[in-house]
């Protein structure tokens, strides 16, 4: 018979076991899977760099293990909102962080298209953790240039927090290298924090709309930042996209803090894309770090909501 004092243990165990709502599947395996109440959440694809895989007669870009990045599921864990190394733009990809203007040392490097031997690559899960209020993991990705060799290091979190009507997704990360410069440039489509809906998005697209502080957009319209003219919205503190996924509409409304570098560029696509790029000088004494925010969620949301949303995130 075991001690009371056991019984008491493994009852508050139990207790403890049945509010741990989040849990991790494979935390630091080849396909770790965060789950709520058993059903998928978020999936870290964290491919071996293979430059054999692009496949014949397409585009490096198509080559399913360049990158490393997140897919997002609904509340219900049955639709994959996210995008993978597939359809139209397989080089955008879920929640996705790059630049495809570096150069350094006299190279260049490209790590949003991974064309010419670039690669981002999963060195180390560095922790993770899951309880009844949250799932997370931090891990370490390797930005490595042509010649495989990486010129920076990412320390890359993600946490979904346990709220009602949608996914409450953050985004952190801080980059370093131990080079004397390491400039991150780019455009508004190729460079910078973005959400990509999954790829039935582009026979939806024109259903697709925006919502800025602007206003709502005209369905099928995008705006964005035009490098030419450098001209467009910029800085905004919130953009939401509204786009259809297996019959339903979806809403991702992307939040900017307002301590990430400016200016923030805007990039809208109707086919299910929006974020932000700026430019850095990385150096060995001035890291890049960001913070991003993503609500997710069946169905439409308003600019107050948005506001409300922006609020929470830039309060001190």
């Amino acid at each position: 018979m075991k001690h009371p004092h056991v019984l008491v243990a493994l009852l508050l165990f139990a207790a403890t076991a049945t509010a741990a709502d989040f849990a991790w599947k494979d935390p630091e395996g080849e396909h770790p899977v965060l789950t709520y109440d058993g059903k998928p959440v978020l999936e870290y694809v964290r491919p071996k760099f293979d430059k054999s895989q692009s496949p014949a007669k397409k585009d490096a870009t198509a080559n399913p293990t360049i990158k490393v990045f997140h897919h997002l599921y609904d509340e219900s864990g049955k639709v994959r909102l996210t995008n993978g190394a597939e359809g139209q733009y397989p080089h955008h990809r879920g929640i996705f962080y790059g630049f495809n203007n570096i150069s350094y040392d006299g190279k260049k490097a490209d790590v949003w298209h991974c064309r010419t031997g670039e690669s981002q690559q999963h060195v180390i899960t560095l922790s993770h953790e899951a309880n009844s209020k949250l799932g997370r993991h931090r891990v370490k990705v390797n930005w490595n240039g042509q010649d495989g060799k990486t010129f920076a290091v990412e320390e890359r979190e993600l946490t979904v927090f346990a709220e009602a009507g949608g996914r409450h997704v953050e985004f952190s990360s801080i980059l370093t290298t131990d080079r004397d410069k390491v400039r991150l440039d780019g455009d508004p489509q190729h460079s910078g924090f973005h959400f990509r809906a999954n790829a039935e998005v582009e026979k939806t697209k024109n259903e697709t709309y925006f919502l800025s502080p602007a206003g709502k957009g005209e369905l099928g319209k995008e705006v964005n930042w035009e490098p030419k003219g450098k001209k467009g919205p910029v800085n905004r503190p919130w953009t939401a996209m509204s786009f259809v996924v297996g019959g339903k509409r979806y809403t991702c409304v992307y939040l900017d803090h307002p301590d990430n570098p400016k200016e923030a560029r805007q990039s809208e696509r109707t086919y299910g894309r929006v974020g932000t790029y700026f430019e850095y000088d990385l150096t060995k004494d001035k890291p890049l770090k960001v913070r991003y925010r993503l609500w997710v969620q069946e169905g439409e949301v308003t600019a107050k909501q948005c506001d409300e949303l922006s609020a929470l995130f830039t309060a001190k």
